[in-house]
């Protein structure tokens, strides 16, 4: 199993997207020493309005499209697959320029509402930025569709590599201000544009997708764009939370484990997209159980892996933190063991996508998540402080699995699907 071709391309994603996280971090060290606190704070007010401005631009075409490409590319309807390539290309260009151009015209409210600031300029970057980060937002979701994992990560790696570099050569002479910091993305943006060329024909343009072929996107999209939407709110909730009830020092002790735990989202995120590609071109029942199997055996080793990490957590933060977050040590733990039924649903929740195609289930969680979280940390957080969204985590993260797996297991192993 360790050899396996779904193992081979978990590592090769999940290594790039620790790369990119690792890129990520040094860029924000960088700017934030460069950078007033307060200056920094608006810096990342803009980025923050960028990651959900992103999030909603998407609209769950990102899956649609690993769907659809998947599944004519292993029929090999290559043609077809080229189709809905350019259909979630035009769709998710036309929605990230809209979004851009609104922010545009109401920059500075934008500024003053949301940026804690009165620059319209930086409501600007935050409109120019979401077209920088497109190129790389789209092509390496085709590229895993059609199983190259290996370019989507070289294409991913390059954006946050070069806006790395510009970064510091600028922090190298002490000129790295607010401004250079934003072009910095424009770095990126031509960078994942070389590779892009390089990997990535662009026979594409030269297909011309129907009716169909947008409404089949937009209908097995719908609902996933709910859950993007929804989950990029929740997902900040913690920390939003937690600096509104109980303060600074509780959020600053929380925000390192957190960092360090959403290393396992990453490693799901990538152990998902593995399997996307596979469970939407199998076709067939038998084939589809038989590897819902294999790909949740596979997650024991990592989840052993996990709990090794959770022993070892104390020297572990102290060797790279120092004493001063002694008090993070229990916090990761608890977090660290909240994650793993969350792991267990990357399969789950994969075939509930790309085999069974019943999106709806995904999406309408959503909203019980964004309430449940909202709900369980406005009581546990008074309570607990820093260890209540462990407990709000480790609580929806448990719903979560016996959902998905209550859908599953009905649908592959109930009594009348012998």
């Amino acid at each position: 199993m360790l050899f396996s071709g779904t193992a081979k391309d978990t590592f090769i994603l999940f290594a790039g997207n620790v790369g990119t996280a690792f890129w990520a971090f040094l860029f924000t060290l960088f700017v934030a020493r460069s950078l007033s606190v307060y200056d920094f704070g608006i810096f990342s007010a803009a980025l923050n309005l960028v990651a959900i401005l992103s999030s909603i631009a998407d609209i769950g075409i990102s899956t649609g499209s690993v769907n659809f490409v998947s599944t004519h590319t292993a029929l090999g309807e290559h043609e077809r697959a080229n189709q809905y390539i350019k259909a979630s290309f035009i769709i998710r260009l036309l929605v990230v320029l809209g979004i851009s151009v609104v922010v545009l015209i109401f920059a500075p409210f934008v500024s003053n509402a949301f940026l804690a600031t009165r620059d319209p300029k930086i409501a600007i970057w935050s409109a120019i930025i979401p077209i920088f980060l497109f190129p790389d937002l789209f092509f390496p979701y085709i590229l895993q569709a059609k199983k190259k994992f290996l370019h989507s990560t070289i294409i991913d790696n390059a954006f946050y590599l070069a806006r790395l570099l510009v970064a510091l050569a600028f922090y190298t002479i002490g000129g790295l201000t607010m401004s250079k910091a934003f072009w910095a993305f424009g770095a990126g943006f031509v960078a994942s544009l070389m590779f892009i060329f390089i990997y990535f024909k662009p026979d594409f343009l030269k297909s011309h997708p129907g009716k169909e072929e947008y409404k089949k996107l937009i209908k097995f999209s719908g609902w996933i764009a709910v859950n993007r939407i929804i989950s990029s709110v929740s997902g900040k909730l913690d920390v939003t939370m937690l600096a509104a009830l109980v303060g600074a020092l509780a959020t600053g002790l929380y925000s390192i484990p957190s960092r360090l735990a959403s290393f396992i989202i990453i490693l799901a995120g990538s152990f998902s997209s593995v399997l996307a590609p596979r469970l939407a071109g199998f076709g067939d029942r038998e084939s589809e159980k038989k590897y819902i199997i294999k790909s949740t055996l596979a997650l024991l080793p990592i989840t052993a892996g996990i709990i090794v990490w959770i022993i070892f957590a104390k020297p572990f933060i102290l060797t790279l933190f120092g004493a001063k977050y002694i008090e993070s040590v229990p916090i990761f733990q608890a977090l660290a063991l909240a994650q793993i039924p969350f792991l267990f649903t990357v399969p789950s929740v994969s075939a509930i996508i790309y085999s069974m195609k019943k999106t709806v289930y995904i999406g309408a969680y959503s909203f019980f998540q964004i309430a449940a979280i909202f709900v369980l940390n406005f009581f546990l957080i008074p309570k607990y402080g820093v260890f209540g969204p462990t407990m709000t985590l480790g609580a929806t993260n448990i719903i979560l699995a016996v959902y998905t797996w209550g859908i599953v297991i009905k649908h592959y192993w109930g009594r009348n699907n012998d």
